[in-house]
């Protein structure tokens, strides 16, 4: 998927600002100006598609969480879910303390799986991380000992691709990735940007992802039939 044109961007991101609502624009009130080369609805398609790729879900033994505290429950009756649709064996949660909250992120996800059912016996814990990068970091050091070589990441449905690219730049050990994005806005996906939040972090992913493959925080992927493979050089 060909990675959206800043210009575009710049054009989404002067619309999300101060209000819930776009300015209007030929498009009826959606929020984007229309692009010189392309109309509205291919720059929003373009942009959606590049940071929560569509791919196809396999089976494997182990899931890694990235922790959040936003759309809580929402992320644990998903998670729960995959569960019981046999599409892990066990849980990975990874999150520490952010913004001054009191509990780490994991314990917070922890507890809300439990009250739903997981088996706490099944779920590990990495507490410390504060960002996606130490997400993979720590996890990959604590439980290095499990020789993981397949994983399903579950996060924002608008980091998608961003979770794929930490774990191969941070995480070579794993040879297949495949992603779950949890939708906790008020839109569908196809709609996202008449979610106030959902516009604000699509848009926040297409500018943070140029800027962290440019500064060595995460390796380009490529999704081939589907599936998540590394880029080819």
């Amino acid at each position: 998927m060909e990675r959206p044109n800043r210009s575009d961007v710049n054009r989404a991101n002067g619309q999300s600002q101060g209000t819930d609502r776009a300015t209007p624009y030929a498009d009826n009130g959606t929020g984007f100006e229309p692009s010189t080369k392309t109309g509205p609805y291919d720059v929003r398609r373009r942009m959606i598609a590049y940071v929560a790729p569509h791919t196809k879900m396999f089976r494997s033994t182990y899931a890694l969480v990235f922790g959040t505290r936003h759309g809580v429950d929402v992320f644990a009756d998903d998670i729960v879910r995959l569960y019981h649709q046999g599409y892990f064996k066990k849980l990975i949660i990874s999150g520490g303390v952010t913004h001054q909250n009191s509990e780490p992120e994991a314990v917070v996800m922890l507890r809300a799986v439990v009250e739903r059912g997981i088996s706490e016996q099944i779920i590990l814990i990495e507490n410390e991380a504060t960002n996606t990068a130490e997400n993979v970091i720590f996890v990959r050091k604590q439980f290095r000992a499990l020789s993981i070589h397949d994983l399903l990441l579950i996060g924002k449905i608008c980091s998608k691709r961003r979770y794929a690219m930490t774990v191969r730049k941070h995480w070579p050990e794993i040879e297949r990735i495949c992603c779950y994005g949890v939708n906790y806005f008020s839109s569908h996906e196809n709609q996202w940007w008449r979610d106030r939040e959902f516009r604000q972090r699509v848009i926040s992913e297409c500018r943070k992802i140029p800027a962290y493959i440019e500064r060595g925080f995460i390796s380009e992927i490529e999704i081939v039939d589907g599936y998540i493979v590394a880029m080819r050089h």
